[in-house]
Order: C-alpha cells, then structure tokens, then sequence
C-alpha cells in the first residue's frame, strides 16, 4: 500500500493511509502524538524497530537526518520546512510483489577430487546484509547455498513485508564454502547490472570472505529484474 497521490493526511488509516499509517502500520500514534516534522526528519534507524536504542517512539521517513542518508525511497533530502506534497504517492516497506531484494548465486567451482573428499565440498554459502549508512544497524539479511560445478540459488526474495525500503544499498556480502573442505575461489558481485566486485578473493574454508559497499561502492534502489528494490547477482569460480 502507498500514501495516496491526493489528499495526503498526516495519520490516515488501513483504507487511505496517511503518513504516519504507512510508515508504522498503525492509526494509534503515541501518546505523545505525530509530529510531521520529526516523521520527516528521523530515518527508520531512530525508530523501535531500526536498531538504534528507540530514540523516537515510532518509524520515520529520514529526509533530514544525517543529509539524508537513509531516507526512504521516494522522498528527497530537505533542510528546510517539510511540504506533505512531497510523499505523495510513497511506499514504506517491501511487499515482495512490487518492491523487492533479490538474491542469485551461480556456483562454477569444480568439485574437488573424491576420494579423498566428499561430494559437496566446493559448495558455497552467501549472505547478503543491508546496514544503515555507517553500515552498522542491519535491516535485512538472507541468502543461500550454491551446490559446486554449475550449481545455482535463486533468484529469492531475501526481503521481507515489514523491511524499509532506504533509497540506498549499503550492502555485506560475504561469501564461503558450505564445509571445512572447501577450497577457495573468487566471486564477482553485480547489483542491478552494476558490477561491483571482479575477481574478489574467496578464502578457503567455512569461515568466508566479506565485501561491503565502503569498499566498492553503494547501489540505489531502482527498477530491476522485474522489481524495484536491489538484485544481487553473485557468481563464485
């Protein structure tokens, strides 16, 4: 569901959602009440469910804090006095039917030779997080296991219906072997057709190794792979 295009209200309800329905799910706001500026300014990372100790009672659309930064997708940075016109139309959290973060791995490492080694040892495991800015208040994780020689996850939906949909990526993807066996390889990650990493280095072994968006760049939030969110495409070898 999304704030309507017309008559924008500030609490709404479960039929035409306002503002502050659409961000926390609810017609109740808090005893303290809505304040349409702190809903504009705080991100959702300020909020109960963002990870930040709670330092507003509620979720909020982030146009103001830090510049910005995790703002949610549609709306613009602001410094200046807030205009409802400019959530016309705007919607909060994935639906997975729409909005969506989408995960593929495609696993090309050949197996190692058996005996000594058991099927499965070059098999793969990789997770994709979604952080906050800092990338340090994680909002979504999920991911899956790419059998050896071909073998291929997904395309899954790791997002799910009460995940914010921030305008940003700030992205983990850390990528290991399912079994101690495993021998190490490389991976390349694409997100949304941009490639991020070529070539990274894959340690042997279970433990993995972790790529993030500090290192080889952020990914907005468009229209990709049928829905707007992110697509993380994953291939190890």
């Amino acid at each position: 569901m999304a704030i309507p295009s017309t008559d924008v209200a500030l609490v709404g309800d479960g039929t035409t959602p306002g503002l502050f329905y659409e961000a926390n799910l609810s017609s109740s706001p808090p005893s303290s009440g809505a304040s349409l500026n702190i809903l504009s300014f705080f991100s959702y990372f300020a909020g109960p469910n963002g990870g930040g100790g709670g330092a507003i009672d509620y979720n909020c659309y982030g146009r103001g804090e830090g510049s910005g930064a995790n703002r949610i997708l549609g709306t613009n940075a602001v410094t200046n006095d807030v205009d409802m016109n400019d959530f016309k139309g705007i919607t909060y959290f994935y639906d997975n039917s729409s909005f969506q973060v989408t995960v593929a791995v495609t696993n090309n490492i050949a197996p190692l030779p058996f005996p000594p080694n058991p099927p499965g040892s070059n098999d793969v495991n990789v997770t994709v997080e979604l952080y906050d800015s800092n990338l340090t208040l994680q909002y979504m994780s999920g991911g899956g296991m790419a059998g050896e020689n071909g073998g291929t996850y997904g395309p899954s939906s790791i997002s799910q219906t009460n995940d914010p949909i921030i305008f940003r990526g700030y992205w983990k993807v850390t990528v290991g072997g399912a079994g101690p066996m495993f021998g190490g390889g490389s991976c390349n990650i694409v997100i949304n057709g941009n490639t991020k990493v070529t070539g990274g280095t894959v340690a042997a072994g279970p433990g993995g190794s972790t790529f993030d968006s500090a290192t080889y760049g952020t990914e907005d939030v468009v229209s990709y792979g049928g829905y707007i969110g992110l697509y993380f495409n994953i291939t190890v070898s």
